[in-house]
Parts: C-alpha cells; sequence; structure tokens
C-alpha cells in the first residue's frame, strides 16, 4: 500500500465536504454531468439520493450554490485506487477506462516517484 496522491486544486471543494472515499463515489456517479447544487436540498434529487441531503448541503457550504459540471478526475481516482491496492482489471472498470490506459497511468505515475538510494 502507498500514499495517496496529492488533491489536484479542481478537486479540493469536492474532498473538503465529501471526503475522500466520498468524492470518489460522487465523482464517479457524476463526473462529466452538470448539476445543480442547492444550499436547502429537498431529497427529491438523485444527487441527494446518492449521496445525501447531508453531503449535498456541504457541497454548497465548500463550492457554493449554483450549476457545475463535475470533473471526470479518472486519473486521480485510479491514483487513489492504486494507493489502496485494487488490481488494474478493478480500477479499469471503475473508471470505466480501458485496461491500458490504466496501466499506462499507473506507470507514469511510478516513473514520477523520486528514486531514493
Amino acid at each position: 500500500m502507498s500514499v495517496e496522491p496529492d488533491i489536484p486544486a479542481h478537486l479540493t471543494g469536492y474532498v473538503d465536504a465529501l471526503g475522500v472515499d466520498g468524492a470518489v463515489k460522487f465523482l464517479c456517479e457524476f463526473g462529466g454531468s452538470e448539476v445543480y447544487i442547492a444550499t436547502t436540498p429537498t431529497g427529491r434529487s438523485k444527487m441527494a439520493r446518492a449521496i445525501g441531503v447531508d453531503n449535498v448541503e456541504k457541497l454548497a457550504g465548500s463550492l457554493g450554490a449554483g450549476y457545475y459540471k463535475v470533473p471526470i478526475a479518472k486519473r486521480w481516482v485510479a491514483q487513489i485506487l492504486f494507493a489502496r491496492g485494487e488490481s488494474l482489471n478493478t480500477i479499469a472498470r471503475i473508471v470505466r477506462a480501458d485496461v491500458a490506459t490504466v496501466r499506462r497511468w499507473r506507470l507514469a505515475d511510478d516513473d514520477a516517484q523520486l528514486q531514493l538510494l
């Protein structure tokens, strides 16, 4: 098990509000779509049903209310799952990417690490 990657700046609001696990779930569910984040959600929206009214309120507090295009963030989600020991095939299914792409991401991330002798 390795250290989890840094949080990219465009994802910090999501992670601050939902935590890493919640942000991963949210990004996998809503990434690439446009959503409305309400300050007082009713519980009828797909987002409120998926992550809970409390979490929608936390997102509104972190990001502000309004319409947002949710980032896809496949590579960051894959990095989190790599750090947690998931297999390449499992990660590819979760992020909806080809296993060869996921393998390339893994190899590129390994090359970016400093070699300590």
